[in-house]
């Protein structure tokens, strides 16, 4: 009986293990295939005209995307998205190209006098490209409060990482036309001056691998930066061992991890001891070095003996290998180089679990790119002034077209942004960050650059294509777009009580939804002084919106308890219960219940005048719709309703004629469309807001050159020995950092959940701000001021002053009622002093004073414009390109005014003739020139250039 026992023992035991081992294998095939089948990512590339620019002046760009794995034209996406975005980030314009078509892939910025000075950004992106790199910014309850549901919060505190982005300087118009060597910007007005950062050093080390393991030999990089973000070359110690950063800041050394302890290195800058903690040392992981073709592995205290690594490229598996450890935890695997393609490559280790043990970026150049150049005859030395050139580009054999710019060199600027478009795809696209000087790694091939290159990969920290998003195998929310995609939501829209005229005067007091005989009536005085207690600036859900709604927020907190959320971001969707709902007073609205009818129109103008299209459509999953519409130029109308799907005829007819164009009547739904344009602007690096010094420009001088109301910019105009100002400054209503239409803003504001299909003035000051300003950078409310025409009418808070010492509005109250009609109104413009890309730089803040104060001006002459009860939106179609102006000064008169041209020739679509040549005919401006030129093509086979 013990043997029959101890044989069914054993066979049960032989049994699990075979599950083990079958499960095992599953597992680690079903890795593999979601490497070999994971999404290819997109990358885009804009083509300039020029490196710098002036108020007044035009960007001219030609758009280019490929596939991230072989660099070659994408056959997914044909919709490009083209940003460019103000110094403080926000969207000056936004462009839809089509790529594929010559007379839609390329288009224009013109730089009004009413823009600021600065460094402008221009981004790029497909609708594709936002699957991928998606991070979440900082932010807490009182700023998920503000919007419908939890899911909405989420999807606008968000980062994207694949967005193409290039920095340009924007100066101020020359004094004296055509004297561009006079490059000034005038930062904007603030009414108070930024504290100057202290001087600071700070370093951070990147284990080879991406941890120390206790007991391995391990080689760790580091990145000295000092306050602003330039780096530093210092000397400091690691135990003893010196350690150096001997370009950008950057250096490595090798280091004995011992069994425990807090590792810290020493470094001395201006006068100050620094000491840095390493990274935390564990017991147990996976440390690894690579060189030109072996991989040395250490693990340690690891159950995993048998292990694989991969190799990718852009995101595409190109080797598998197994390597197995030894008894000390030790393994060596070779690899050859000849199969990775030009590039990044990402070596990453993992366990059967797909659990990532150690991973590391190396490069690998084979020098192939560099064959595809664009040949250049023709160019002269110098020209004179009016004379005509002829220049012969020839291309490799597969490029059909080509874009060429030929700029004076004058009006051009030194700059650490030197790269290439194959500088740019092979290498910065896939790392985090602006990378100063990119061309220096591909101008030798010896073993310093390369030495230097490799320290670059071995600080980065962040992965383009990360394993775990590789292999996790949850669907894209994003498809790519061939057409113009319109993706929304339906809700049911929540009631608040419609704003009385009355009720106005109280809102420069910071309350609303009261009267003066309301709060008069001492027998409203307890829920007012509750009110007065618990009431502040939430979302349209929040504590006024109760109060609205006839429920009392001490009556709402009984019935759900005292206990609250924490401030955690929260990953829920719409589709949760209405005790989220009660939960946070209302602030998680979820998705239908019954799905519902989508009517809309879209109208489009033409040369045969204006055609509108009707359309119907069914919602599925909880009030979600999805269309597609053929591509456009310019822009459209589109109208979009929903009702019930089991109406009667007589409700349909009623709902189409009764209160269609009262804005002030209430919505049957809240439809929203799902917008994926990103919201918030990247830091800019301390490299693209300086210039490099040239032989008659001194070093420190142009690196220092910065003023208290702007630092890190360098502005050779403004003295830096002005004192800074301690007080706050009257604001200059002439320079608002922003402004734009209302009617437009409105709209963005009900797609990104902050609105709910009506227009709340009580809370819609307060909602713009959001918008454009997110959570201010802080964990506390911030105060919103509004006027109306320079008029006072608006405060979210209380200033503590009587109103006795207020300016009356010597108007009725009625007449302003009409005036904060969407109707009535025309452009919103901001006044902060708040740098939406420095949103973590100290701000002064004050209960009693407004940190965004806006502007709304109605449309003059007591104009209207047309406002309906349901959503009505400008939908941009694709933006018609200008045509670049080019004179000839071969059959007409000298002109009698001077050209001051500086980009002497544009050509987004020259054409390459049958024997793979192009000729680019261009006239000189009027000063003796040194020519510059930049070519850019795309073939079947990828990318060529000059």
């Amino acid at each position: 009986m013990k043997t029959t026992s101890s044989f069914i023992l054993t066979l049960a035991t032989f049994a699990c293990i075979c599950s083990w081992q079958s499960n095992v294998y599953a597992q680690r095939t079903d890795i593999e295939k979601r490497l070999s089948t994971a999404p290819v990512q997109e990358k885009a590339y804009l083509h300039l005209d020029n490196n710098c620019y002036f108020l007044g002046d035009t960007i001219w760009y030609k758009a280019y995307l490929v596939e991230a794995g072989n660099l070659r034209p994408t056959a997914d996406s044909r919709i490009l998205y083209v940003e460019l975005v103000d110094p403080e980030g926000h969207v000056v314009e936004r462009h839809r190209q089509y790529i594929g078509r010559s007379d839609a892939d390329h288009g224009d910025f013109a730089l009004a006098d009413t823009l600021h000075s600065g460094y402008y950004e221009l981004r790029a992106y497909t609708r594709w490209m936002m699957n991928f790199c998606v991070t979440e910014r900082p932010y807490n309850r009182k700023d998920r409060e503000l919007f419908y549901n939890r899911q909405m919060a989420k999807d606008f505190f968000r980062d994207y990482g694949t967005v193409w982005s290039r920095v340009v300087a924007v100066y101020e118009r020359p004094e004296k036309a055509g004297d561009y060597s006079d490059r000034q910007m005038m930062p904007r007005p603030r009414q108070r001056a930024l504290k100057p950062k202290k001087p600071s050093l700070n370093v951070k080390f990147y284990p080879e691998g991406g941890n120390l393991i206790a007991g391995t030999r391990c080689r760790i990089a580091f990145e000295a930066l000092n306050e602003e973000g330039e780096a530093v070359n210092v000397t400091g110690k690691m135990e003893g061992q010196d350690i150096r950063a001997d370009f950008m800041g950057r250096g490595i050394f090798t280091y004995d991890v011992p069994e425990d302890g807090k590792p810290c290195a020493t470094f001395d800058y201006k006068g100050t001891h620094y000491r840095f903690a390493l990274p935390d040392i564990l017991q147990q992981g996976l440390t690894l070095h690579v060189d030109e073709g072996n991989v040395t592995l250490q693990g340690r205290g690891l159950s995993a003996k048998h292990l694989k690594v991969a190799f990718l490229t852009r995101g595409m598996l190109r080797s598998l290998k197994e390597v197995s450890l030894d008894a000390k935890g030790d393994g060596t695997i070779r690899y050859d180089r000849s199969l990775f393609p030009t590039g990044v490559c990402d070596l990453v280790v993992y366990d059967e679990n797909g659990n990532v043990l150690a991973d590391r970026l190396f490069f690998v150049n084979h020098h192939d790119y560099e064959q595809r150049h664009i040949a250049i005859e023709g160019k002269k030395s110098q020209y004179q002034p009016y004379e005509k050139g002829d220049l012969t580009l020839t291309p490799p054999r597969d490029v059909s077209t080509l874009s060429v710019a030929i700029r004076d060199q004058r009006g051009m600027e030194p700059s650490y942004d030197d790269g290439t478009p194959l500088t740019d795809l092979l290498l910065t696209s896939d790392l985090q960050g602006f990378v100063a000087r990119p061309y220096y790694y591909f101008e030798r091939d010896d073993s310093l650059h390369r030495a230097r290159l490799d320290n670059l990969l071995m600080v980065q920290g962040w992965r383009r294509y990360d394993f775990k998003a590789l292999t996790n195998g949850k669907p894209l929310r994003y498809s790519p777009e061939k057409n113009i995609e319109i993706d929304g939501t339906v809700y049911k829209a929540p009631v608040f009580d419609p704003i009385e005229p009355d009720e106005l005067p109280l809102w420069r007091d910071g309350v609303f939804g009261w009267t003066f005989e309301e709060v008069a009536n001492t027998a409203n005085l307890p829920a007012f002084t509750n009110w007065l207690v618990t009431g502040k600036i939430v979302g349209e859900q929040g504590a006024l919106a109760e109060k609205e709604r006839g429920v009392l927020l001490p009556q709402l907190a009984n019935q759900t308890g005292d206990s609250s959320p924490d401030d955690t971001p929260n990953n829920n969707t719409g589709k949760e219960t209405n005790k989220d709902v009660e939960k946070d007073y209302g602030v998680n609205h979820p998705g239908l219940k019954h799905e519902v009818t989508i009517e809309g129109e879209m109208t489009l103008t033409g040369p045969k005048g204006e055609k509108s299209t009707p359309f119907t459509l069914q919602t599925t999953d909880d009030g979600r719709f999805h269309f597609q519409m053929a591509p456009f130029w310019g822009e459209g109308r589109l109208l979009l309703s929903a009702h019930k799907q089991d109406i009667s005829t007589e409700e349909w007819h009623a709902n189409h004629t009764k209160d269609i164009f009262d804005e002030e009547a209430w919505p049957d739904y809240y439809v929203k469309l799902d917008l994926f344009y990103p919201i918030f602007a990247r830091k800019y690096s301390w490299y693209e807001t300086h210039h490099p010094a040239t032989s008659q420009q001194d070093s420190t001088t142009t690196h220092t050159q910065t003023t208290a109301d702007s630092p890190g910019i360098t502005l050779p105009q403004v003295s830096v020995k002005a004192r800074r100002r301690h007080s706050k400054q009257a604001i200059a209503w002439g320079k608002p950092v922003c402004q734009y239409d209302t009617e437009q803003l409105y709209n963005l504001v009900t797609d990104y959940g902050l609105s709910f299909g009506k227009v709340n003035f009580r809370r819609l000051p307060y909602q713009l701000s959001v918008l454009l300003f997110g959570n201010y950078g802080t964990q506390w409310t911030f105060n919103v001021e509004g006027h109306l025409n320079r008029v006072l009418f608006y405060r979210s808070f209380d200033t503590g002053r009587t109103k006795m010492m207020e300016a009356p509005m010597n108007r009725s109250n009625y007449s302003i009622y009409k005036d904060l009609l969407l109707c009535r109104q025309q452009t919103v413009k901001f006044y902060t002093d708040f740098d939406l890309r420095n949103c973590d730089r100290y701000m002064e803040m004050s209960s009693q004073t407004a940190d965004v104060t806006l502007d709304f001006e109605t449309i003059p002459n007591d104009g209207t414009r047309y406002t309906m009860r349901d959503r009505s939106l400008v939908l941009p179609g694709i933006a018609e390109p200008d045509e670049y102006y080019h004179p000839d000064y071969s059959h007409r008169q000298l002109p009698r005014y001077a050209d001051y041209r500086r980009t002497l020739y544009w050509n987004p679509c020259l054409r390459v003739g049958a024997t793979s040549k192009a000729n680019a005919t261009f006239y000189n401006n009027s000063q003796k020139t040194h020519v510059q030129v930049s070519a850019m093509g795309m073939g079947s086979l990828g990318p060529a250039y000059h």
